[in-house]
């Protein structure tokens, strides 16, 4: 399913953020093959203000972002919903930046350039471990 707009009654599984629009839509379109529910912001203001944020059951983050840096993002959401899992994603992948991310409240971490089955082996693998055992995709 295709993001809906800005209707959150709709809801959504899955928040990208990532200010290259050919990887968002790619994501969207990977994952929306699978049945979720995909919306996607290109910066980090516009992802904290996004409706999907609120009800979504996994955020996949850019760590480069033009607004402020990823590992920023992911403490934010940590902060505000600690058990909203979010997935770190670069194309600067360092051992460092993996421990940043994780220290940041990142659960997992995805390098750039990733293909579709690492993307949804990610996805699915974090789902699995959702606290209410809801097993989509």
């Amino acid at each position: 399913m295709r993001e809906t707009g800005s209707d959150a009654s709709a809801g959504w599984d899955v928040l990208v953020v990532d200010d290259e629009p050919v990887v968002g839509d790619a994501i969207r379109r990977i994952l929306g093959a699978q049945g979720l529910r995909v919306a996607v912001a290109r910066d980090a203001g516009s992802a904290l203000a996004h409706p999907a944020l609120a009800v979504c059951r996994l955020v996949l983050c850019d760590l480069m972002l033009p607004d402020r840096p990823g590992t920023e993002l992911c403490g934010a959401i940590h902060s505000t919903r600690p058990e909203l899992p979010v997935v770190a994603i670069t194309g600067y992948a360092t051992t460092v930046q993996n421990a940043r991310a994780m220290e940041a409240g990142a659960s997992d971490f995805l390098a750039k350039p990733f293909d579709e089955d690492e993307l949804l082996a990610v996805v699915r693998r974090t789902l699995r471990a959702e606290p209410s055992g809801k097993e989509r995709p």
